[in-house]
């Protein structure tokens, strides 16, 4: 009823549900879609009447720039943050951090959204209100620049936790015997630190922020929403809204397939950097 309308015959309904394969039993309606699916055919959409994957792959390219802009400043902020914390374990700098860290932990997506385009796009015009230009159209540097705000906001969110676990991580290698050893060599404490503590560290951080990117591939909703971007987040909405469901389906089986292979390109790099994890 929904893709042929208010006035589609009893004719016209019952071979709509022949070619959608909806006479047949359950099991074979499954066998039929999982079929499809091996082959990336997740059947057409019935708002833009067009393959599932196209559509999908059509928003991509914001998402992923979003993303990987996100996690970038997210790493930037969090993990030399989390570092002096824990070196300056419960002196003021660390009192300031943990206060820090949980407001950028709680405080809405939107809420930091609304503030950022009030200061930063109304007061002094230096970002975009909203939208997107494609690389394909504008160039590679006009859409870093659309999505430069938006991913400031997503890194702020997000860099609370990379930091907080950077902290916690640190702290516990930080009371290592080995780490000990060093300092009674004569090595630098910035060198044990940055260089043997953080290393030893690095694995615990590499899964958080996997998770976070993970994350923000599958669709930052709300941002891309208020900033409208084109992206999968913003996809996943309109579907809903439409009630699209091939596509609700399409574009949720995209999320989790990222969300396997980005931990599964994490515990790769774990494995790298910690030798000790390495299956004998």
């Amino acid at each position: 009823m929904t893709m042929l309308g208010d006035k589609a015959t009893h004719d016209q309904i019952v071979n709509m549900r022949q070619e959608l394969n909806l006479d047949k039993p359950v099991v074979k309606q499954f066998s039929i879609w999982l079929t499809g699916f091996i082959r990336l055919d997740m059947g057409d959409s019935l708002l833009w009447k067009e393959p599932v994957i196209e559509i999908i792959m059509s928003r991509i390219e914001p998402t992923f720039l979003l993303a990987l802009l996100a996690t970038t400043i997210s790493v930037v902020l969090g993990v030399p943050t989390g570092i002096k914390a824990a070196k300056e374990n419960g002196e003021f700098f660390d009192k300031c951090f943990s206060l820090g860290s949980l407001i950028s932990i709680s405080l809405p997506a939107f809420w930091i959204a609304i503030i950022l385009i009030h200061l930063l796009c109304v007061k002094i015009n230096l970002f975009p209100v909203a939208g997107y230009r494609s690389v394909k159209t504008a160039g590679f540097l006009v859409a870093v620049y659309d999505l430069l705000l938006p991913a400031i906001v997503l890194g702020i969110m997000h860099s609370g936790q990379i930091a907080r676990m950077t902290r916690t991580t640190m702290l516990d290698v930080l009371q290592q015997d080995y780490l000990r050893t060093a300092r009674a060599k004569g090595i630098s404490e910035r060198l044990v630190i940055n260089v043997h503590a953080f290393i030893n560290a690095l694995p615990s951080i590499v899964m958080v922020v996997s998770f976070s990117f993970a994350g923000l591939l599958g669709g930052a909703t709300v941002i891309e929403q208020i900033f409208n971007i084109p992206g999968t987040g913003n996809l996943v909405i309109t579907a809903v809204y439409n009630r699209d469901y091939p596509l609700i389906q399409g574009v949720l089986l995209f999320i989790g397939i990222i969300f396997v292979f980005t931990n599964m390109l994490a515990d790769i790099i774990c494995t790298l950097i910690n030798p000790r994890t390495r299956l004998e």
